[in-house]
């Protein structure tokens, strides 16, 4: 077996995280809308299950229309992961037997996929849902959100590396 094949499958397989979870959010998220809205988002972003510290309360928001919103920006840039992801996995398989040069555009293209995976779930998730809005005081199961947050973020996090790293060699 080749080193530069199993180098190349091993970015199209990692790839697939960014793509199948933005696809399959995108499935999940449109098919329960409005039940997601206001059983997921509205609690967290209300901060109605936080230890209710006004100093840190303040920043809660209660807008009717805000999960709707926030539901809408998350499954964007989750659709966005999966679309770019998936663009990039069939650009590196159309491209798998030639030039390095043309099988890294689809690497570009699966590596934005998973910068996209990156900032929904580890910087919306984690950082903003778990540290702005409070996440981690949950009364029940209180790292849900962070910890879910990170078996979505992390495996993105890897594949972008493994796709950063791959490099081949003009022979």
């Amino acid at each position: 077996m080749n080193d530069i094949i199993v180098k190349r499958f091993a970015c199209i397989i990692m790839a697939l995280f960014p793509a199948l979870w933005g696809l399959f959010s995108f499935l999940n998220n449109t098919a329960d809308f409005t039940d997601t809205a206001q059983n997921a988002v509205a609690p967290l972003l209300s901060m109605t299950d936080t230890y209710g510290n006004p100093a840190l309360t303040w920043r809660a928001v209660t807008a009717s229309w805000a999960p709707y919103l926030g539901l809408g920006a998350i499954t964007t840039i989750e659709t966005l992961a999966g679309i770019l992801a998936t663009a990039g996995i069939l650009k590196m398989l159309s491209s798998f037997r030639k030039d390095y040069s043309e099988f890294a555009r689809g690497k570009a293209w699966a590596m934005l996929g998973a910068l996209c995976a990156i900032a929904v779930w580890g910087i919306g998730f984690m950082v903003v849902g778990g540290d702005w809005f409070m996440a981690w005081q949950a009364k029940e199961n209180p790292l849900n959100t962070q910890l879910g947050a990170l078996l979505y973020a992390l495996p993105c996090m890897m594949a972008l590396v493994v796709m950063m790293i791959h490099k081949e060699n003009a022979e």
